[in-house]
């Protein structure tokens, strides 16, 4: 992850005389602008299907037959609302606070500075309504295009003119790359804030309750599951998207080469089935209950039965396993000696650290990311290992336990995408890494020497 604090190093950072500052080599293309259309379309989309879902769910509530449905139903609709408002408040606070910040640390070159007081006002209530992502990515084209227009021919002597960028133009590259970096991470914290609950609420949904999620409406029916269904393969994209952008714009600002086409596509593929295979073994997983278990409920507390057993719901124990897996990680990452909340002196704060490494430890619930910029072949076979076990115990157990309540063909489906959707996660692992990666020609070939890197 970034940390804020660089924000105020971006013009300083790395800045020697064989080593220009980042911004300096920064340019925005065609392809740049591809990028960013692409994360519009998939905020206004997710907006869209974000209404659909609650909308769809809202009149499964009101076409319950039965007051218990009703009830079950409302008190679905609900959390998904909040599944879907809360994160997008704290981004848009998150939002608004870099912009300040950026303020305060660039200064003259903050965006703020080059804007009227209306047109703070402006930006502000876009951030009320929940917009400020929007903004964000208008505001990314529009410096961009800046900075590319902002040039002028230099002459170097017998070598003759070369193109340099103005003073302004340097002020608009400046501007460019700190937004663009924040937006990335920013495009982080809403898929792993919103997205990726929403995904395993929802096929949870679908599992535990198919008849009053289907209800008794022909027309209903297919257009509530196609929502739902709809809603699940967006928010896997979305997540997928943004970790993509996030590694390229990572690339961008140390800097380095930065990912191809061609690589952006498989590390898209990568991310996607990766994160598909979890949240459908997690979210099949929670959706197992017993002969005696309220299918409609969320979940129910532990209680006795008839023998004075202990039954604990799928719900809850699902959730220890994801809190045990988030310690583990948290531990793993914590070992590995980060420091990306050091302080301006380079001293390590510890406390901070260790809030960085928990973020992070959730984020590794479901995906790895690299976060030490060392050799991560093993780091990755141990990530990897171990969700491939995780996810295997989860849709094993499922099978044992629902095997009379399914038939055969969905067992067999749901067992064959959880693990055929790894494997094609880590053959995608392994052609980006062996072919596509921007570094490949410098990544070691031994054993000692491996170095798989973002």
């Amino acid at each position: 992850m970034f940390d804020k604090e660089l924000t105020c190093d971006i013009i300083s950072e790395q800045m020697s005389l064989n080593q220009p500052p980042p911004h300096v080599e920064a340019s925005f293309g065609f392809m740049g602008a591809i990028g960013v259309i692409i994360n519009i379309v998939f905020f206004i989309m997710d907006i869209i299907s974000d209404g659909m879902l609650a909308f769809v769910l809202y009149r499964q509530a009101e076409k319950a037959t039965t007051e218990h449905n009703k009830d079950a139903a409302m008190t679905w609709f609900i959390i998904t609302i909040c599944i879907i408002i809360i994160p997008m408040v704290i981004l848009n606070i998150f939002s608004l606070l870099w912009y300040w910040q950026n303020k305060v640390c660039l200064g003259d070159y903050c965006v703020l500075h080059k804007m009227s007081t209306s047109q703070v006002v402006m930006r502000v209530f876009i951030h009320i309504i929940l917009l400020g992502p929007l903004i964000r990515y208008i505001d990314i084209i529009r410096y961009g295009v800046k900075m590319q227009r902002e040039v002028k021919e230099v002459e170097m002597g017998e070598s003759g003119a070369i193109l340099r960028r103005t003073p302004k133009g340097e002020v608009h590259a400046v501007l460019q790359m700190v937004i663009s970096r924040d937006t990335s991470m920013l495009d982080m914290m809403h898929s792993f804030l919103q997205d990726a609950p929403q995904l395993i609420f929802q096929i949870y949904l679908l599992y535990r309750s198919p008849e009053m999620i289907i209800g008794y409406n022909e027309s209903m029916d297919s257009l509530t599951i196609a929502v739902q269904v709809w809603k699940v393969f967006l928010g896997v994209m979305a997540i997928s998207w943004s970790l993509v952008s996030y590694q390229d714009e990572l690339r961008r600002s140390i800097p380095k080469e930065k990912l191809s086409c061609g690589a952006s596509v498989v590390c898209l593929f990568w991310r996607a089935t990766m994160i598909a295979s979890r949240v459908i073994a997690i979210a099949t997983f929670a959706s197992i209950y017993q002969d005696d278990d309220d299918s409609t409920a969320l979940f129910t507390l532990p209680k006795r039965n008839n023998e004075g057993e202990v039954i604990v719901s799928f719900p809850i124990i699902t959730a220890i396993a994801l809190v045990l897996h988030w310690l583990l990680m948290t531990a793993w990452i914590h070992a590995q000696s980060t420091n990306f909340c050091a302080s301006e002196q380079g001293a390590r704060r510890p406390v901070l650290e260790l809030f960085y490494n928990s973020v992070m430890g959730a984020v590794h619930i479901f995906c790895y990311i690299n976060l030490k910029d060392t050799p991560s072949r093993r780091r990755m076979v141990f990530f990897y290992a171990l969700t491939l076990i995780e996810n295997t115990a989860m849709i094993t157990v499922w099978y044992i336990i629902m095997e009379v309540r399914y038939d055969l063909w969905i067992l067999i489906t749901m067992i064959f995408s959880v693990e055929a959707l790894w494997v094609l996660g880590i053959c995608s692992v392994i052609g980006y890494y062996a072919f596509l990666h921007p570094d490949r020609d410098h990544l070691g070939s031994s054993r000692n020497q491996a170095s798989w890197r973002n």
